[in-house]
């Protein structure tokens, strides 16, 4: 098996949002998954026999037959991901025509692989490659001008030119601006797809930045059926074998081995919400399987929209977290302000404390918190709400020292007063009882005494407040408290 070395920091192209995959090619895959096919194998299928044809009214079998060359053979993961580069390349200049001129430099930094010689090789053996494939489609070709499915048999490229140093310049029709160019040719059929306007938005440099094959294939394809709604449901062996291109030997427990090491990985970099086991295959009956994926990436009511949020801080407090750029986005996009910088602050917190859970994909962590809506752990909260909780505490010991104060003031009233005094002020504070007091007051219980009590602390406060605020309306009385004048 082939593995593609990248640059640990490539020089990118800047990522485009015009970035266009193409709507054929993302719904059936043009090759094959699996680690090893049988020695001579140069034919690759894949159909779907229960699709609903709207045009028809009926449901019909499309298939997918893939030919390689006897030189160069089928093509493989990677050289999948080299004809997606190619159609931005296409994009780039417009779609403007079939033939595409291009420097092998510049492919290889869009691709994101390092600029040695054993990627130019592997760049040739491609291009060679996809040259050599014929693709046979059956009911399995959507025409957009005609809107229907079509019979087409094609090669991927009709010609290819390479331009290398040491050899003369190729011939490829194109005006000679004295630069080393290299140019292909698009089959007439593919390319009047582009111009018909059969393309999907893509996330590009997303695209290129997965590292699972599976992924790679399972992200072109739901990218395409999440434009009809956020959950799609799929049969499980249709979607491995047919749309993704895993063996058709695996049993169901293998395929779904091979599946969730996409699925997880797609989880962690934002693009589907995580689901539960059982929810996300659930048994129909024996030996049937069906997959659910939820779309992590909502689109955002205008209530929870804020522009302004968009390209401020959380932005770049995610970046600095190892999040992509466009993940970020699309979670400032699709989460509260408040919510990200609650996990953002509860995500420091586990950092500096050096928390397994982030040690090992500190963005993946975040970026499910933030989805999965994680409740920060109880010692932070304890952390966090230490400081409002002595807050609180000192309010409640400051209201209780002050009604403490004002119980003795009153105690002390009534106790500084002479007999006589004391008894006529009690009489005129229990004379201001209401109907309801007097009938409380009538019993010879706690609450006749608490009510007693009651009349007596009012009566007492209203007279410190007077003497407070009136002195010259008051008479001392013995021992320096101020009483009302009779």
């Amino acid at each position: 098996m082939e593995a593609r070395k990248r640059i640990e920091q490539p020089l990118m192209l800047q990522p485009s949002p015009d970035a266009k995959d193409e709507m054929n090619l993302a719904e059936f895959p043009l090759c094959a998954l699996a680690h090893r096919l049988r020695p001579g194998v140069k034919t690759l299928q894949f159909e779907d026999r229960q699709f609903w044809d709207k045009g028809r009214k009926e449901y019909i079998t499309r298939q997918l037959t893939v030919t390689g060359s006897d030189a160069f053979g089928l093509p493989t993961a990677l050289d999948d991901e080299v004809l997606l580069g190619l159609i931005q390349l296409s994009r780039q200049r417009g779609f403007a025509d079939r033939k595409v001129p291009f420097t092998r430099h510049e492919l290889i930094r869009l691709l994101g692989w390092r600029d040695d010689s054993k990627s130019y090789h592997r760049l040739e053996t491609s291009l060679n490659r996809w040259t050599g494939v014929t693709l046979y489609y059956n009911k399995a070709w959507w025409n957009r001008e005609r809107k229907c499915w079509m019979d087409e048999k094609f090669h991927v490229l009709d010609n290819v030119w390479l331009c290398h140093r040491a050899e003369p310049r190729p011939d490829t029709g194109l005006p000679d601006t004295g630069g080393p160019v290299s140019a292909f040719v698009w089959n007439e059929v593919i390319f009047r797809s582009f111009r018909a306007g059969n393309l999907k938005s893509i996330d590009f440099q997303f695209f290129t930045s997965l590292s699972s094959a599976v992924a790679k294939r399972l992200y072109r394809f739901l990218d395409k059926r999440f434009y009809h709604g956020h959950r799609f449901r799929i049969e499980l062996r249709e979607l491995c074998c047919e749309h993704i291109g895993l063996s058709r030997n695996y049993d169901t427990a293998h395929l779904k081995r091979k599946l969730l090491s996409g699925i997880l990985e797609l989880e962690q970099r934002g693009f589907l919400r995580p689901l539960a086991p059982d929810e996300q295959f659930q048994k129909v009956r024996a030996k049937e399987w069906w997959v659910v994926f939820k779309e992590a990436r909502h689109k955002v009511s205008p209530r929870r929209s804020n522009p302004k949020v968009e390209n401020s801080s959380l932005l770049q407090a995610l970046t600095e977290r190892g999040i992509t750029l466009s993940v970020s986005n699309d979670l400032v996009r699709g989460y509260p302000p408040e919510h990200i910088q609650q996990q953002l602050e509860v995500f420091d917190w586990l950092v500096k404390r050096i928390d397994a859970r982030v040690s090992r994909n500190p963005a993946g962590f975040l970026m499910s918190s933030i989805q999965r809506e994680y409740a920060p752990p109880k010692d932070f909260l304890d952390r966090k709400e230490a400081p409002s909780r002595q807050r609180a505490e000192a309010r409640t010991s400051t209201r209780q020292a002050e009604s403490q104060a004002r119980d003795e003031k009153v105690e002390h009233f009534w106790s500084s007063l002479r007999e006589p005094e004391r008894q006529r002020l009690e009489n005129d504070a229990l004379a201001q009882a209401t109907n309801f007091q007097r009938s409380l007051l009538e019993g010879n219980g706690a609450l006749a005494a608490a009510t007693r009590q009651s009349l007596l602390a009012a009566y007492a406060r209203k007279a410190l407040q007077e003497s407070a605020s009136s002195p010259s309306e008051l008479s001392i009385a013995s021992g320096g408290f101020l009483s009302p004048k009779r």
